[in-house]
């Protein structure tokens, strides 16, 4: 089985990403630092022999082995891009120069997820392509 670590696996897709991988038998590695996760989100996971939870902010750097990694971490909602837009920005930049290190020193392959709310407004978007 692999070894996957998932950032932001304690929010609402990165938790049910857990969820599938450990029903699946891989060796799951759930990284947040529960800004806009929550614990409760993997609670029912974190007796299971293939579970682990880190509390780690990742804007800093991670030193863990790794096969497959999920890079979900990003507050994903306007009340945390308003509260801290800094730190958001941080965690999309130097958290995915952070995460792409530990795919390089481990040789992992990584995939990189966003929010929707990167497209801006569906309503504004659409309106704004139609013409």
């Amino acid at each position: 089985m692999k070894r996957v670590v998932i950032t932001g696996g304690a929010g609402f897709l990165g938790s049910h990403l857990c969820d599938r991988l450990v029903s699946q038998g891989h060796d799951v590695v759930c990284v947040d630092n529960l800004y806009s996760g929550s614990k409760g989100n993997i609670g029912h996971l974190l007796k299971s022999p293939n579970f682990e939870f880190i509390r780690h902010d990742v804007t800093f750097p991670l030193y863990i082995e790794a096969d497959e990694i999920y890079h979900l971490a990003c507050p994903a909602s306007p009340v945390f891009y308003q509260r801290d837009p800094i730190q958001t920005t941080k965690v999309n930049v130097v958290g995915t120069m952070n995460m792409l290190g530990l795919a390089g020193r481990t040789g992992a392959k990584m995939l990189l997820a966003s929010t929707s709310e990167v497209y801006g407004s569906p309503e504004v978007w659409a309106t704004s392509t139609s013409t």
